[in-house]
């Protein structure tokens, strides 16, 4: 048996200072667009019972969980999935609360991906749950908050893919197959396997209209007006019909929201997620390959808990969204709140006192309290990449130097703090 105590397990990492302190920065910004559209926040249990994720369409797979024992033998899964313990906590906990109810967190993840595409087993979600929700302008605003919340954490280069899951589930339908053949194609259409459909269609012998629709299925993707036209050019029933005009609504409350340009739609997503009934949405960077934001409308899934409401929401993948400003500036945090305060002897209690006065205002202040030389102290603050280094000098004055460029200025307690705001403004900026 090998020695693990110098690593961690495989799809889990370390998150260094730097890395750290973008992430805790993202999840305030997003946490306070959330509350800024009235949001509440919850919080479920990192342990469940596995009956949770494994009953009506509250459906996860168990390989796919991490799984352990109460002391009474009874199995748990740590949280792989966090709308459905909050459906839970609706139905039961919440049910007397009025509807909506308009929810969001910030939570750890923890699932195993069998593919091995996915390289993470841990994440961070930020998510909202409108529930008791049952109109299509729910789902216009859970995309407008994924929008929001993306631009907030300083992404301005994505876009949101905009799908209904009735409009392939209502065409399909109308071929008489068994459920593992509809999951076939169902496959066969979110991979846009154009040759595959072909191939099953031919099988199954469908022709005609409904052939030439569902072989376009896949590439019915881009401009809202233009897919939308192009997809009623062919027969639909009302099923599929009514999924284009839901799409048509949510995609008018977008433009209102002004984010028309950060939305496509996709009328080849299909249901991934048992779950899901209506309107679904996912969101892409061109920095990564990943989905960084999924969500939609899961009408039915309260319902396996004993109280039934309609709801729609969505996820961040706030790990994903660190890599893409990551990988744009790869240097180290832009964070301009954090100084060095050299101290020590004499200007010991002086420091201190200074120190708090600039804590009490935002700023972070470290104490250098080594009998070290000033350049020692500025090496330093150089390699953890903070703003600056605070050299006491007579009466109040401030000596503060650029660790960097060796350049200082001449300020004050009142200067450093008169500084501060528009310093706040720009604490993210840097990573866009």
């Amino acid at each position: 048996m090998g020695d693990y105590s110098r690593q961690v397990p495989e799809g889990l990492a370390d998150i260094l200072t730097d890395e750290c302190t973008v992430k805790r920065a993202v999840e305030a910004a997003i946490r306070d667009l959330f509350l800024g559209h009235g949001l509440r926040e919850v919080s479920t249990p990192t342990f469940e019972y596995m009956d949770v994720f494994c009953r009506g369409q509250a459906v996860l797979e168990q390989e796919d969980m991490y799984k352990l024992t109460d002391p009474r033998g009874r199995i748990l899964v740590i949280r792989p999935d966090v709308t459905i313990p909050i459906a839970r906590m609706a139905a039961t906990n919440m049910r007397t609360q009025p509807k909506p109810l308009k929810l969001f967190y910030i939570s750890d993840v923890f699932r195993i991906d069998r593919s091995g595409l996915e390289e993470q087993r841990e994440f961070t979600q930020a998510g909202v749950e409108l529930i008791g929700a049952p109109w299509v302008e729910a789902d216009g605003e859970c995309i407008c908050i994924a929008v929001g919340a993306l631009k907030k954490a300083g992404i301005e280069d994505f876009r949101i893919d905009i799908g209904q899951v009735e409009f392939f589930e209502s065409i399909i339908d109308e071929i008489d197959i068994t459920t593992e053949d509809k999951e076939n194609i169902r496959q066969f259409i979110k991979h846009k396997n154009l040759v595959a459909v072909e191939e099953f269609l031919d099988q199954k012998r469908v022709n005609g209209k409904l052939k030439d629709l569902l072989l376009s299925v896949p590439v019915l993707y881009g401009e809202v007006g233009e897919v939308l036209e192009r997809a009623r050019e062919f027969p639909l029933n009302e099923g599929a019909a009514k999924a284009l005009d839901d799409i048509q609504r949510v995609c008018e409350i977008i433009e209102d929201y002004g984010y028309r340009e950060y939305v496509s739609v996709d009328l080849g997503m299909v249901r991934e997620l048992p779950y899901y009934t209506g309107i679904i949405f996912k969101g892409f960077t061109r920095d990564l390959g990943y989905i960084i934001c999924s969500g939609g409308r899961y009408d039915q899934l309260q319902g396996q808990f004993g109280e039934g409401s309609p709801a729609t929401g969505f996820a961040i993948n706030v790990n994903r969204v660190v890599q893409v400003l990551h990988k744009r500036n790869s240097q180290q945090s832009c964070d301009k709140r954090s100084l060095v305060l050299k101290c020590g002897g004499p200007v010991r209690k002086r420091a201190i006192n200074t120190a708090q006065k600039l804590r009490a205002v935002g700023l972070y202040i470290e104490l250098d309290m080594s009998e070290g030389s000033i350049e020692a102290t500025l090496a330093y603050a150089r390699a953890k990449g903070v703003r600056g280094v605070i050299i006491l000098q007579e009466g109040s004055r401030l000596k503060v130097i650029d660790p960097v460029t060796g350049k200082h200025t001449i300020t004050s307690v009142p200067g450093i703090i008169a500084g501060l705001s528009s310093d706040r403004n720009k604490c993210i900026s840097g990573w866009h």
